[in-house]
């Protein structure tokens, strides 16, 4: 069953108990409250009937003492007043005297009339005490007990009236109520089922959008207005399904980056291998002179530092993966003279200016690879001046607002416009000829862009063609 339903029954319950108890209460107040008026007009014409029947004894009794016999006659008179539903009952000590029904009329009667008239009564049926009271069997009945007065506490009056017009109308009422409970109920179900779906649909919403995720559509996304906890539910589905699909986005990226590794490394070491195995063939089965000789072995050297340069820059670059954690505060400045004395001599002997400026002392990063980033750079530009006679090189470090700017610029043969955007793809040569010549993997700047995105910095280049390159690497100083 599902969740809404669950909620909609249990609550439908509790509800529904509390419309019927309602209901009931409603009811049980409406006939006391109907019942309570109608003691209350009794009582009203007891009281009335009561002090002019004692008015009148204390009249008669100037002249004649009061006896059963007059009483009975004053009860009988006072009787014609009521309505048929009441009846007027006199009692002398522990004997009915009188018992008549209304409409009686001046007629006397003798005592053994009225004793007989009262003899569908019991005393024992009747009150013993004085006050008024409620008999609720086939008929709803009050009596109302008292004695005459204080100097006739032997006569007593009982008022007894039958509410036939009291049952009539709650007999008419009473189904009208059961009526309305049972409007009321499914009037009430109705609305919790329509306010328990409406408030509970999200979760139809969070429902469809999982599966959705289930098949893989990682773009699935919810929409609940509000502010409840379920909108809030949604944002953290649309939260984690919005970084499950970058993850994903992110795997096949690097599935799709490796295995077009994979396939350039398989296509850029096939051609060493190719060349070394032909020239070693061509060696083995030629009569060649010394000259030749030494021309195929520089050719099988050439391609065997070839592979062992792509050997190690692969290498190097799995190793990355282990030495982004370990990154400490290092002396930059340190770095950089162990650099500019590595290359100094080097490119002197080429003809090529080398300057090296480092204005920061410290850098919070892995030593190690910021070292292979700078060497890498600065060997690309000494390979793009292969062909100048006066080359320069200039390497910059500085602080620019809150960034660490490192610079390295040459004036070599440039790169095109439209190379710029994919010289940091593994393998990929502005000039094919010209890279294998020089001894270049294709490698170099898609590691030094992966050594830069560790640093979390950014690196760009800059280059017109026969003026020369910049790389511009930055930073941020935490």
């Amino acid at each position: 069953m599902k969740l809404w339903k669950k909620v909609y029954l249990f609550t439908l319950v509790i509800l529904t108990l509390g419309v019927n108890l309602g209901v009931s209460g409603i009811v049980y107040f409406t006939y006391e409250q109907m019942l309570q008026s109608e003691k209350e007009r009794c009582q009203a014409e007891y009281v009335i009937m009561q002090q002019n029947v004692s008015a009148n004894i204390a009249e008669m009794e100037q002249s004649i003492l009061l006896n059963t016999e007059y009483f009975g006659r004053f009860i009988t008179a006072y009787s014609s007043y009521f309505e048929a539903d009441t009846m007027l009952i006199g009692i002398v000590g522990e004997q009915i005297v009188v018992g008549e029904a209304s409409g009686a009329t001046d007629q006397e009667f003798s005592t053994e009339d009225k004793i007989a008239a009262s003899q569908d009564f019991v005393l024992e049926d009747l009150p013993k005490e004085d006050g008024i009271f409620v008999e609720k069997e086939d008929k709803t009945t009050i009596y109302i007990a008292q004695v005459l007065d204080e100097d006739h506490e032997n006569y007593r009056i009982v008022m007894r009236r039958t509410l036939d017009s009291f049952d009539e109308t709650w007999a008419t009422l009473q189904p009208l109520y059961l009526i309305g409970g049972i409007i009321l109920s499914l009037g009430v179900s109705l609305a919790l089922a329509l306010a328990v779906r409406l408030l509970l649909k999200p979760l139809d919403q969070l429902e469809a959008a999982a599966k959705e995720v289930q098949q893989e559509n990682w773009s699935a996304r919810v929409h609940i207005k509000g502010d409840n906890e379920l909108a809030q539910l949604g944002k953290q589905f649309n939260a984690m399904a919005g970084s499950v699909e970058e993850n994903i986005l992110k795997l096949e990226q690097q599935s799709q980056q490796k295995q077009e590794l994979i396939d350039n490394l398989a296509h850029e070491m096939n051609t060493p291998i190719t060349s070394i195995g032909g020239f070693a063939d061509y060696m083995r089965i030629s009569q060649l002179s010394k000259e030749e000789q030494e021309e195929c072995l520089d050719f099988i050297i050439r391609e065997n530092h070839r592979l062992k340069e792509i050997s190690s820059t692969l290498l190097s670059m799995a190793q990355m993966e282990q030495e982004e954690g370990f990154f400490t505060v290092f002396s930059l400045k340190q770095l950089c003279s162990r650099i500019e004395e590595l290359y100094t001599k080097q490119f002197h002997e080429k003809n090529i200016a080398f300057d090296m400026e480092c204005k920061v002392l410290e850098m919070y990063g892995n030593e190690v690879l910021i070292e292979s980033l700078l060497r890498n750079l600065i060997t690309n530009a000494g390979r793009a001046l292969s062909d100048r006679e006066q080359g320069r090189i200039d390497v910059a470090i500085y602080k620019e607002d809150e960034s660490l700017k490192m610079r390295v610029s040459d004036n070599g043969c440039g790169i095109e416009k439209e190379h710029l955007e994919q010289i940091f793809e593994p393998f990929y040569r502005v000039d094919k000829a010209r890279s294998r010549e020089n001894g270049g993997s294709g490698l170099g700047l898609p590691f030094c862009k992966k050594i830069v995105e560790s640093h979390n910095g950014t690196i760009s280049v800059e280059s017109e063609p026969g003026q020369g390159t910049t790389f511009m690497i930055s930073f941020t100083i935490s």
